[in-house]
């Protein structure tokens, strides 16, 4: 029996979705001298062509990879899979992991198209070299952390140790290339929406007279006056500026249509707010010194000043053009009596002193101020606890200014059955009114509310909340609930479903 060698069986599964490929150099059914590291990604091609199974889990450990210039293939080859082991290859440089990356993500856009890694979740680099070197540095485990996080945003186990972090629940699912046909089966569907396009929304009329109050006063004096301002801001208020690196185009000079390439106007850098820093985590702030310096606050105040006036462009707003303005503005919660608020502002400035028309989102946290604060003796109804601020190529207004509506553009408005709001929840008529504080007449108690709640949410995969809308509108009958969704499933927004 001496004479007999046994030889590992070559890529074995011990599952239909997993491919091992680990110490391939010992694989000698791939070749007399065994499958060297620079062969490695021949081999695996070949062997994807030979088999259609779904890959969801590939190891590549132990392979005396060095560089991993050979696998930027990978993405388009294994588009579905959700975890990789690259441990125990020499791998110098962390940057070599951004062979596997689409285009797109290295160059920070969100929108990576085909060829990325959107479905990975779990990532093993347990004794690569560039991992060990980066541990052994001062505060290097964060670093490390932050740099594959970086290249990696949907990691949710890292070396096989559970990250403690929150991940938003979004399938990241991989860019699908439609043939022409089904393109056209696309354009050709009837597009509906739910509501059409409107300029400002409010929760209620007393949060439109307290935002537009706010507005009145904040804008000029940030185009003016920016040190007017402090005492508005609580003084542990967080303010950041965001900038979207598209090149933009002065708007006055897009008005003029050029004959040749070369008679365009040239593209206005974003250098004065990328430099401030811009709080942009793929294109400037990529250290996490860096990502701390771009969060300001009001207890320096000489500093904000300072960002302020020296590094922040100057700004001018369309002050008195309602038309380039949209608002929406609701009640997060109320806390010791005062009223917090959120209010979102699209809108345009001119950048000075290049004249150049930037388009800008701007997100504030408000409460509602004491009559003895800082922020009432300045003239404004609120204090900021939080200002965020991305700034965008000029977009125009046309998407709120209501000037083109949706219907315009053969969108159908068709409004959900479901109502959005419990306010809205439609009671039947001649169905007795409930007195102020009480259930309605007829209505199961709280408790079996949530449990029928729980149900509805279990047989149609909706969230609480319109879970609760669908059997209040069905009499808090379940079955009724459950059929009604049935029907109508087709037609309810996307926001409803978990």
């Amino acid at each position: 029996m001496a004479q007999y060698k046994w030889y590992p069986p070559s890529r074995p599964r011990s599952r239909p979705s997993q491919l091992w490929y680990r110490f391939l150099a010992s694989d000698r059914l791939g070749s007399p001298k065994g499958i060297q590291s620079h062969s490695l990604a021949p081999t695996l091609a070949n062997d994807l062509q030979t088999d259609n199974t779904p890959i969801h889990t590939l190891t590549l450990g132990s392979n005396d990879l060095h560089h991993l210039k050979q696998l930027e293939k990978l993405p388009f080859w294994l588009p579905d899979i959700r975890a990789l082991d690259l441990s125990d290859n020499p791998i110098n440089h962390i940057a070599e992991l951004d062979n596997i990356l689409a285009s797109g993500e290295k160059k920070g856009k969100a929108n990576a198209g085909m060829g990325s890694l959107k479905s990975l979740v779990e990532l093993k680099l347990n004794g690569c070299a560039f991992r060990e070197k980066t541990l052994a540095m001062q505060d290097g485990e964060a670093i490390y952390k932050h740099e594959i996080l970086r290249r990696f945003p949907g990691l949710r186990i890292l070396d096989g140790v559970s990250l403690e972090r929150v991940v938003f629940p979004i399938e990241r699912k991989p860019k699908i290339k439609h043939t022409e046909e089904q393109k056209a089966a696309l354009v050709a569907r009837p597009y509906t929406f739910p509501v059409e396009v409107k300029s400002e929304f409010f929760s209620e009329a007393a949060a439109k007279d307290f935002a537009m109050s706010f507005c009145a006063r904040y804008f000029p004096l940030f185009d003016n006056a920016r040190g007017e301002l402090l005492p508005a801001y609580a003084p542990n208020a967080l303010i950041s500026i965001a900038a979207n690196t598209l090149s933009s185009r002065s708007y006055l000079a897009t008005q003029v249509v050029p004959r040749t390439r070369s008679e365009r106007p040239q593209p206005v850098p974003f250098e004065p707010w990328t430099k401030l820093p811009s709080r942009n985590f793929f294109r400037n702030a990529t250290s996490i010194q860096q990502r701390m310096e771009t969060l300001k606050t009001r207890a320096d105040p000489e500093k904000l000043l300072e960002w302020w006036d020296k590094s922040v462009p100057k700004t001018e707003h369309p002050l008195t053009d309602a038309g380039k303005w949209c608002f929406e503005c609701w009640v997060l919660d109320s806390e010791g009596g005062r009223v917090r608020l959120c209010l979102q502002i699209q809108g345009m400035f001119r950048e000075l002193p290049s004249g150049t028309y930037r388009s800008f989102s701007r997100t504030f946290i408000l409460v509602e101020a004491p009559p003895d604060s800082p922020a009432v003796a300045a003239g404004f109804p609120a204090t900021i606890l939080s200002d965020t601020m991305i700034v965008h190529s000029y977009l125009g207004s046309n998407a709120f200014d209501g000037v083109q509506p949706l219907a315009s553009h053969g969108v159908t408005i068709q409004p959900p059955s479901i109502p959005f709001s419990p306010s809205e929840v439609v009671i039947p008529a001649g169905a007795p009114a409930a007195a102020p504080g009480l259930p309605a007449v007829g209505a199961p108690s709280e408790a079996e509310q949530q449990a029928l709640v729980a149900q509805v949410s279990q047989r149609t995969r909706m969230n609480a909340q319109f879970a609760m809308m669908c059997l209040a509108q069905n009499g808090w009958d379940l079955e009724a609930a459950v059929a009604n969704f049935e029907e109508i499933k087709g037609s309810i927004p996307q926001e409803a479903f978990l």
